[in-house]
């Protein structure tokens, strides 16, 4: 059981680390691009998409890693 809980413990660090709005970021924007070819949408347009989000969350990780700690 050791090492089942280090083996996860090194999964939640390496996928999550120390922002875990980037992690659950990354996965929305992949569910997004997802739902949008699903629907039929052009790929050039899930691409732009795909951009943008990663770019708000990017900017959403820089403005929450810029406060300062209270």
């Amino acid at each position: 059981m050791r090492y089942l809980r280090a083996f996860g413990a090194f999964w939640y660090d390496f996928l999550v680390g120390d922002r875990p709005e980037l992690f659950v970021g990354a996965i929305v924007a992949l569910v997004l691009v997802w739902l949008v070819i699903q629907l039929g949408f052009d790929t050039g347009a899930a691409g732009w998409l795909l951009t943008v989000v990663v770019l708000l969350v990017g900017g959403l990780g820089v403005i929450t890693a810029s406060r300062p700690k209270r």
